[in-house]
């Protein structure tokens, strides 16, 4: 007679079976994934000791940074040696941006008041092209990026009521305030942070976006069609007079936004925070080691892992997991970032220039 018994076991051991094949799976699949490479640092020589504040990867070898003082670097050996260069006014320039074209032209944007803010191109090993001047004494650059060797965009604080957006389709030769019948109306007081060069990042097909922040503002602008045209998006972090996003950056359809409030330079904010859909949602960032806030970020693809880097005035992290958790990799004073691949570069005050390297 049948009691049931034989029924259920023959009944449950496939599920059993099942369960185990379905354990054994996700062991095999734990054992492929490949652990994040862990980021290794390495101190530079500089040839100055002011603040270096905007970094420029051109290639492995060719690395361009400025800051201030009026002067600017290169490298031609993948940071291993630099060369220095100055203005040949002297050093009341502040050059907080540049983008290298390739080893021997960089265009460079001198931040500041008025006439201060101005967009130079730079021919080594001496010549000089002055392509902008501000004429409005209450304008004031922020950033720049290229598309391509022709296609520009530059980024200042608002002088009316439109975002103040130049564009430049000769490869900086002249510039243009873009279209504003085709963007959002700026913000009280709304500019973009001049102190990375990374306040506006350009990819693909014609996208950029810019970061704003300052006077209670903290929103993205955002173009597809190499700035003919603008929408908006908000961004999650602290807003205030002196806070908002500082720098923003994309690994393709992945990107990281940084900044805080510059007045509570000691304290944790809302300042990361991470987009996995090309910039239309953000979602923040848990607490990263360093306080204060972060005034550069970069982020970078390297196998199947994506990294992240933020830096400020009281030190340098980086994420892996985008966001969740963080790991400080310095606690010096550190303004800019800047990722190709596997290798970057951090730099910040007193020349101090640091080489980053994600080796799987």
């Amino acid at each position: 007679m049948d009691d049931g018994r034989s029924y259920i076991h023959s009944k449950s051991k496939p599920g059993r079976m099942k369960k185990i094949v379905v354990h054994l799976l996700a062991i095999i699949l734990a054992a492929c994934v490949t652990p994040p490479p862990v980021p290794k640092v390495e101190p530079l020589d500089s040839p100055t000791n002011s603040l270096m504040q905007a970094i420029s990867i051109v290639d492995d070898q060719t690395i361009w940074i400025s800051g201030h003082s009026g002067s600017f670097m290169r490298s031609l050996s993948g940071g291993e040696s630099w060369e220095l260069f100055t203005h040949p006014t002297g050093d009341t320039l502040q050059f907080r941006d540049v983008y290298g074209f390739d080893s021997g032209k960089a265009i460079l944007m001198s931040a500041g008041p008025g006439s201060l803010s101005r967009i130079f191109t730079f021919t080594a090993p001496d010549q000089w092209t002055e392509n902008f001047v501000m004429e409005d004494s209450l304008g004031f650059l922020d950033c720049i990026d290229f598309w391509d060797d022709q296609r520009g965009i530059a980024y200042g604080d608002a002088i009316d009521k439109y975002p103040y957006i130049l564009l430049t389709s000769d490869g900086g030769q002249t510039w243009m305030r873009a279209d504003s019948a085709n963007m959002p109306q700026a913000g009280k007081g709304e500019g973009g942070f001049a102190a990375s060069g990374t306040c506006v990042t350009t990819a693909e097909n014609g996208k950029a976006w810019i970061a704003t922040g300052a006077g209670g503002n903290c929103r993205f602008l955002v173009t597809e069609n190499y700035g003919r045209s603008w929408s908006e998006t908000n961004s999650p972090l602290i807003t205030g007079e002196a806070a908002g996003n500082t720098s923003v950056s994309f690994a393709g359809e992945v990107g990281v936004v940084t900044g805080g409030d510059l007045l509570k330079p000691s304290e944790y904010t809302d300042n990361t925070a991470f987009s996995r859909d090309g910039g239309i949602t953000w979602k923040l960032g848990r607490q990263p080691q360093t306080v204060g806030a972060f005034y550069g970020s970069a982020i970078t693809k390297v196998g199947d892992h994506i990294f992240a880097f933020a830096c400020g005035p009281k030190g340098l992290d980086y994420t892996s997991d985008l966001g969740q958790t963080w790991t400080n990799l310095d606690t010096l004073n550190y303004w800019a970032l800047s990722m190709e691949g596997n290798i970057g570069y951090a730099s910040g005050t007193n020349g101090k220039i640091l080489r980053i390297s994600l080796q799987p």
